[in-house]
């Protein structure tokens, strides 16, 4: 059966299209999750291989992760746009996925679990980038907002519900989360199988010079870019930073930190499908720059609200998620307004590779400052760092290109 195919009764279209979206949303949402979930325990898992682990190797551990998304996703998308195919990369990267989460379970020692946690990662990214290009896939220019913003529902509840779920199954036994992690992985291969097709209309792209050609041929890629770029550079910076901050300023248990990253994926969850569906109504652009500058500011205080009390902590949290769920949508569906056809895969890794960038850096820098100064300072610099980012895009738009109504695509006419 093959249900992104299933599209011959043209009355039922646009909701056999929903439904579609909404499955590759369910199965995306087990992929992030089946990663998502390890991130509150990442110090107590690395004692049991290293004893003596630093803060660095913490950061590391994750940074590694992220590495493998940045080499990978443009991967995935050259093979991907060249073969004209999309299911192939979901069963295999489920499958070593479920693989090497199993493995790092047993590594014998630091070196080989980076080896098993980068490999773990490059399986991911075959998988969750394209489920995000079948979003595109399936979506015309009046519904890849909504669609996104309906993917990102998923995302956001992902990324919301499964460090609270890995939180408290820490609590139950350091590896636990991992094994859950398989099992979710196991789920997304099993289902693919029999129920995952691929879309009627792709067309191969068999040039690779033509593939990495694609920002140059659409330089108005440079701006979901720029701003994919800084938001998962914060992620990045939270997933690394918040467990600790709240283990060493606040000293609770993983539980409570899986708390704090639910809540901060709440509102995001909540908001991708309205103010995506906005975007293909009102643009693009001024939910993407507001929502940037309101989260560089909520983020330089952090740090200082949230060492006062748990509290005023996931206060800011909300907001900040608030701010992302504002953002997210918008910013993925400005891609698709951008690239054509044959470049969707390669669109959409460009995209992920500004992010894999932005959240391979995040860590590091974060860790870096923090080896240096405090909680409270770190989480300063990093909103400083949104706020420069915003500036470079804004001057982009103003100075590079045309205002948005002149590069906004058109609809065509029923």
């Amino acid at each position: 059966m093959n249900l992104l195919n299933n599209n011959k009764n043209k009355e039922n279209f646009k909701q056999v299209r929903s439904l579609h979206v909404i499955f590759l949303g369910f199965l995306g949402m087990l992929t992030i999750a089946s990663v998502g979930m390890l991130h509150t325990n990442v110090k107590e898992f690395l004692v049991t291989i290293n004893p003596s682990v630093s803060t660095f190797q913490i950061s590391f551990y994750d940074t590694v992760l992220y590495l493998s998304y940045l080499i990978f996703g443009i991967i995935t998308g050259i093979i991907s746009d060249r073969l004209g195919k999309r299911k192939i990369f979901i069963v295999v990267g489920s499958a070593g996925s479920a693989i090497f989460s199993g493995l790092l379970t047993i590594s014998p020692n630091y070196g080989i679990l980076l080896l098993f946690r980068f490999l773990q990662g490059t399986f991911t990214v075959l998988a969750w980038q394209t489920f995000m290009t079948l979003i595109m896939d399936l979506s015309s220019s009046k519904t890849r907002g909504r669609n996104m913003g309906i993917f990102g529902t998923f995302l956001g509840i992902s990324m919301g519900m499964s460090p609270l779920v890995g939180g408290f199954l820490a609590d139950t036994g350091v590896y636990m989360p991992y094994y859950i992690a398989i099992i979710l992985n196991g789920i997304v291969f099993l289902i693919s199988i029999p129920f995952l097709g691929e879309p009627e209309d792709l067309k191969k792209n068999p040039s690779i010079i033509r593939n990495l050609s694609v920002v140059p041929n659409n330089p108005k890629l440079i701006i979901p870019l720029t701003f994919n770029f800084i938001d998962r550079f914060h992620i990045g910076f939270i997933l690394f930073a918040l467990p600790l901050f709240i283990l060493e300023v606040l000293d609770l248990d993983p539980s409570m930190r899986g708390i704090a990253l639910a809540i901060f994926g709440l509102p995001f969850i909540i908001l991708q499908y309205p103010f995506g569906k906005l975007s293909d109504k009102y643009g693009r652009y001024i939910p993407l720059i507001l929502g940037s500058i309101g989260y560089g500011i909520i983020l330089s205080f952090t740090g200082m609200i949230g060492s006062l009390k748990f509290t005023y902590l996931v206060i800011a949290l909300f907001v900040l998620g608030s701010f992302s769920g504002i953002t997210a949508p918008p910013n993925m569906a400005l891609v698709a307004d951008i690239v054509k056809t044959e470049d969707r895969a390669m669109g959409m890794s460009f995209f992920n590779l500004a992010g894999n960038l932005g959240i391979v850096l995040g860590p590091v820098i974060g860790g870096i400052i923090l080896s240096n100064s405090n909680y409270i300072r770190t989480f300063m610099w990093m909103g400083i760092l949104e706020f420069l980012v915003v500036i470079v895009g804004i001057v982009l738009l103003r100075f590079r290109f045309k205002k948005e109504k002149d590069i906004k695509v058109q609809i065509p006419a029923n």
